[in-house]
């Protein structure tokens, strides 16, 4: 199989440090995100296509199929995030939008108000509260109106259907949980809506291999972009990549609150736009992720590159690893 980027892309830049010879970032192009935080994202204009950034991580749990339940709007004892996370807009009964921000305090709970007044209409879109989930959970045509998906057998039968960007498998329907990437399955990262982030003209996309590091206890993780979130917020990963990256084991019975506290406070993330590894596999396993994102971050510069680029970052690092 070829490998997804060519040895002889591979550019490490050296610089003299305290007289000997080391590493440094060499990704000297950057430009700024509109995240409260205005992240500086860092591109390589020479040598191997990439981007770097340092932001926290907020766990996203898109793509399970325990994500959301129309019994349990707050995620408090079966869902693993509460439904405000999955809705985009919100009407009242007159089709006012009153959608709010930040979801937090009384707006928080005008989302779960809306979204019971909606559910308990039986979605009915005229003369009731409504709400819209685009992107998040697909909504298809029953008893002849829209009505959203619900997985129908199987052990989380009952639960909304909850989508990803990235598909895995074409073949399967819209309303069919295994067309999404399983945040307890697979590590992946989310890139915020309508973001065109290039490097060297390849703009990174859903597939594309990515390596994370969690500066306060060196762990090293491989995943792919797998989703898309709020276009000012940066830092979201799947369930399985926060627990990777604490040291934490999960058994997929978690609870929200306990998916919740995988969060990190700081995280490195190396991006290698177009290696959308999908094109030289079709379906792909997290094993797969794990080879060719290794070879992907080794031929980049590895440990050392990755070193240098994060001594650029401007986050504190308040916790101690455990």
């Amino acid at each position: 199989m070829r490998k997804l980027i060519a040895s002889s892309l591979v550019a490490v830049h050296l610089s003299v440090v305290g007289g000997g010879r080391a590493p440094a970032c060499g990704l000297d192009g950057s430009f700024v995100h509109s995240d409260s935080d205005k992240t500086v994202i860092r591109v390589a204009k020479t040598g191997t296509p990439s981007l770097f950034f340092e932001a926290d991580l907020d766990v996203n749990t898109d793509g399970s199929s325990r994500s959301y339940h129309p019994h349990d709007p707050r995620g408090s004892s079966l869902a693993l995030n509460n439904i405000a996370n999955a809705i985009e807009r919100i009407f009242d009964a007159s089709g006012t939008d009153v959608t709010c921000s930040p979801r937090k305090g009384p707006c928080f709970q005008r989302f779960i108000s809306t979204f019971e007044a909606a559910r308990d209409s039986d979605w009915v879109p005229t003369g009731h509260p409504r709400i819209t989930t685009d992107g998040m959970i697909p909504w298809q045509k029953q008893g002849g109106r829209l009505k959203p998906c619900l997985i129908t057998s199987g052990p989380h039968g009952g639960y909304f259907v909850s989508q990803t960007s990235l598909i895995v498998d074409r073949s399967k329907a819209e309303c069919d949980q295994a067309r999404y990437l399983d945040s307890l399955a697979f590590n992946a990262v989310v890139l915020p809506k309508y973001a065109k982030w290039s490097s060297q003209q390849r703009v990174l996309a859903e597939g594309d291999l990515v390596a994370v590091r969690n500066p306060l206890n060196r762990e090293l993780a491989f995943a792919v972009v797998g989703d898309r979130g709020n276009p000012n917020k940066l830092g979201e990963g799947t369930i399985r990549l926060a627990a990777q990256l604490s040291r934490k084991l999960i058994a997929g019975n978690e609870t929200y609150a306990e998916v919740k506290a995988l969060q990190l406070d700081v995280s490195h993330v190396v991006a290698f736009p177009q290696t959308d590894l999908r094109k030289s596999l079709g379906a792909f396993t997290q094993v797969d992720i794990d080879r060719l994102g290794r070879d992907a971050f080794e031929e980049w510069g590895g440990e050392a590159r990755l070193a240098a680029c994060a001594r650029l970052g401007k986050k504190k690092r308040t916790r101690v690893a455990g």
